[in-house]
């Protein structure tokens, strides 16, 4: 009988142990090709982000359901930056991992202001580290599209990784009629969401799975 040293690395008669290296390598080049193309984070994984101290720390599982660039007023001032990215995630796709205890919340009645009075179409809580003041997340607590009620939106800038998944890449621009940056200078192919004419008119984001409103972020 032969043994395996004696026996080919490929074909019907190959040694089972040439086989099953063929098949591992088989599977991780497939693997990689596979996430490669997609550019998700994968099927079921994790990414961790922290403020700036490092006092909270938190995932998110899976790829998000939008993720845009927002130029409203509200964004600018709570994020305190010219332009505000976020990427949302249905609630339970979220959690805190640590420093939970020293998040601070803070609600606020922003967006569009419907026709028939001033009541507004998005109601938010914003979460912030009490140590730092990094904003860690905001929770959509009330939508204009009902679908992206309850989800939790976080910014990209606070993920520990040397490299950001495409998935988290912003698709969208909205509230450009308050934009401070001069978006001529943006060269991107994204589409943009401002007012027409006198009208604030809410842009239709892409659409996301249903979220339990009552959820919130463990």
């Amino acid at each position: 009988r032969a043994t395996d040293a004696q026996m080919p690395l490929l074909g019907p008669n190959a040694a089972p142990l040439s086989r099953f290296v063929l098949l591992c390598l088989t599977v991780l080049i497939v693997t990689t090709t596979t996430t490669r193309m997609l550019g998700t984070t994968g099927l079921g994984s994790s990414l961790k982000g922290s403020c700036f101290c490092g006092d909270v720390v938190f995932s998110v599982e899976g790829d998000p359901a939008v993720a845009i660039n927002c130029h409203c007023s509200d964004c600018r001032k709570a994020h305190a930056a010219p332009m505000y990215q976020a990427a949302y995630f249905p609630p339970k796709k979220f959690k805190f991992l640590k420093g939970s205890e020293l998040v601070t919340r803070f609600k606020k009645k922003s967006g569009f202001k419907k026709k028939s009075g001033n009541e507004a179409d998005v109601d938010t809580e914003r979460a912030f580290c009490s140590v730092c003041g990094t904003r860690v997340c905001t929770t959509l607590i009330k939508c204009a599209q009902q679908e992206y009620t309850g989800m939790v939106g976080v910014s990209p800038s606070l993920l520990d990784t040397k490299e950001l998944p495409k998935a988290f890449k912003p698709q969208i621009h909205l509230s450009t009629h308050e934009a401070i940056m001069d978006l001529s200078k943006i060269y991107d192919d994204l589409p943009r969401f401002g007012k027409e004419g006198k009208q604030r008119n809410p842009p239709r984001l892409p659409p996301a799975a249903p979220a339990n409103a009552e959820n919130k972020p463990e």
